[in-house]
């Protein structure tokens, strides 16, 4: 059974597939009853986390250019992005997918107050 965490205002279950979705830590709404809500427990260390796996991903993806580039010189004028996404993209699924899952289990989400 997939790990989720209720909706603090209409209490349906939000599953990591939905915390997936949300855009950014700052942006995530129920997907149900559309309030705004916050998470304060656990995103902090997510964010650190995301601190120190995104230069190790930038690190990694230009060494598998410049790699790539000595035996076939076209992947010289490729984006970098592009080599991102072809060779690291599944790596970094499964990185938001462990965060989804550390959201849902160890979470605790409140209803974002309107200032």
């Amino acid at each position: 059974m997939e790990p989720f965490i209720s909706c603090p205002q209409c209490t349906n279950p939000i599953t990591v597939k939905d915390v997936m979705r949300f855009s950014s830590p700052w942006t995530m709404k129920c997907p149900y009853c559309d309030v705004k809500l916050k998470e304060t427990r656990v995103t902090p260390f997510l964010l650190l986390a995301a601190a120190c796996i995104v230069p190790l991903f930038i690190f990694v993806t230009v060494r598998i250019k410049a790699y790539a580039a000595a035996y076939w010189p076209i992947v010289d004028h490729v984006p970098t992005i592009i080599v991102f996404l072809v060779t690291l993209y599944p790596i970094y699924w499964l990185y938001e997918r462990v965060n989804a899952i550390i959201l849902c289990k160890k979470g605790r989400f409140q209803v974002k107050e309107k200032i």
